[in-house]
This record gives structure tokens, sequence and C-alpha cells, in this order.
């Protein structure tokens, strides 16, 4: 039971949960500080460079050539259904040399990548860094930079 007294502290808590990363543009300044770290001579993000990001190709072993918009759409706004789409199975999966015994492949939704169409993509700080990391080691065998990741989302952000 919660009493009166407990109320200022939940009320607190409640704003202080909801603006933590509440906006794409607060994972973009904390980029954009990550690209300038590496790079002094980083100036800004690229909406140009982020499409051209999302539909680069790349050679992955047992998928052939894939890119973000392989399992995501070649329209951000657009929700995939692995196995129903045109996606290959293995582009939205952890790859295995042979799938486990018992394995039987599942119907999984990918929401729309564009905020415009999904206004929770990159709300979640966490959230955002656990699929970054899955996607670009998937893809790119390594982690993405923090410009590749902002170039994608202020891309992303252009998509109405």
């Amino acid at each position: 039971m919660v009493t009166l007294r407990a109320l200022p502290g939940l009320a607190a808590l409640a704003i202080a949960w909801a603006a933590h990363g509440a906006q794409p543009g607060a994972l973009l300044d904390q980029y954009a500080e990550q690209a300038r770290a590496a790079d002094p001579s980083f100036e800004r993000f690229s909406a140009e460079r982020g499409a051209a990001f999302y539909v680069r190709h790349h050679q992955v072993e047992e998928m052939g050539s894939v890119s973000c918009a392989s399992c995501h759409q070649s329209d951000p706004r657009k929700t995939s259904q692995a196995h129903h789409d045109q996606i290959p199975c293995r582009a939205c999966h952890v790859v295995f040399t042979r799938q486990p015994e018992g394995h039987r492949p599942t119907r999984r939704e990918l929401p729309p990548l564009a905020p415009s169409a999904n206004p929770e993509r990159f709300t979640n700080e966490w959230r955002t860094e656990y699929w970054f990391g899955y996607n670009c080691k998937l893809l790119l065998g390594r982690e993405c930079t923090a410009q590749e990741k902002g170039d994608l989302i202020t891309w992303l952000l252009t998509i109405k």
C-alpha cells in the first residue's frame, strides 16, 4: 500500500524515469559526444550517410549479401514478418551452422524502425544499444561506431 508521504517520491521517480532517454535526441547527443571523442574533426551526423548505411550490403557467412533493409524492409516505416515477408530466415535470427534439433520456425514480427511509424524507437538506451550491438556484429562483424549509429538515427528521424 502506498502512503501519501510516498507519493512525492514516487512522482519524482516516475518523472526521472520518463525523462531518461525519452527522446531519440538524447541518444544522438550521446553519440555525438562519443563521435567527437573518437574523431575531433566530427561536426554533425548526416542523414545521407545514414540512408546509405541502411541499404549497404555486407557479405555475411551463411546468409549471403544482406543489409539493414534485408530485415527491416526498404521502407523502415513498415512492419516486417519473418517467415512471411520476403526476408530470408537467417537474416533475422542467430546464425546456426545447422538448426538445433526440434527447431521450428516462428513467426517473428519486427516493428517499424522509423520513429514516425513506431514512436518507441530509440527511446530506451539499453534496448537501442542491445540491438545495435546484435545487428552490427551480425552484419559488419564489429560494433557500429557512434557516427554510424547517429547517422542512421538522424536519417530515420527524417522519414515521415
